[in-house]
């Protein structure tokens, strides 16, 4: 179904499904995995901290870990600097990074498994929000 997506699309994962992807496999790698090999993937400075924090300290990676899955992110992300002030209002203060650096390169879906601070929004600007289940039930099934 990847057929109804062209290869422009702009897609921004959540930390958390960085997690899920990235530090355990199963559903969300798949997922990501796909969405490496056919779309435009962004992240930012601020979720690439905040990967490496949480990586640090929920799971005990050593430097040398976190930095080889970070390199990974950085060679099949594109990384931003969002310089927009443009206003995001989750309840969660940190999401608004996520959003932002998703509004700033006018992302079409950003990915998360937030369902109560981000998914809740369904859409900010032009960007759906969506989880990894839905992206992939509805242009990878």
């Amino acid at each position: 179904m990847t057929d109804n997506l062209t290869p422009s699309i702009r897609i921004v994962f959540d930390t958390n499904v960085l997690i899920s992807a990235l530090v355990f496999s199963g559903f969300a790698e798949d997922v990501y995995d796909h969405c490496a090999l056919h779309f435009e993937l962004y992240t930012s400075e601020w979720i690439l901290s905040e990967f490496d924090e949480k990586m640090e300290r929920k799971f005990g990676y050593s430097p040398e870990r976190r930095k080889r899955i970070i390199e990974t992110v950085r060679e099949r992300h594109i990384v931003i600097t969002p310089t927009n002030d443009m206003p995001v209002n989750s309840s969660d203060p940190n999401d608004n990074n996520v959003l932002r650096a998703a509004l700033f390169i006018e992302a079409h879906f950003l990915i998360t498994g937030d369902a109560k601070h981000l998914q809740i929004l369904k859409r900010v600007g032009n960007t759906e929000i969506i989880s990894p289940r839905m992206f992939s039930d509805r242009y990878i099934a």
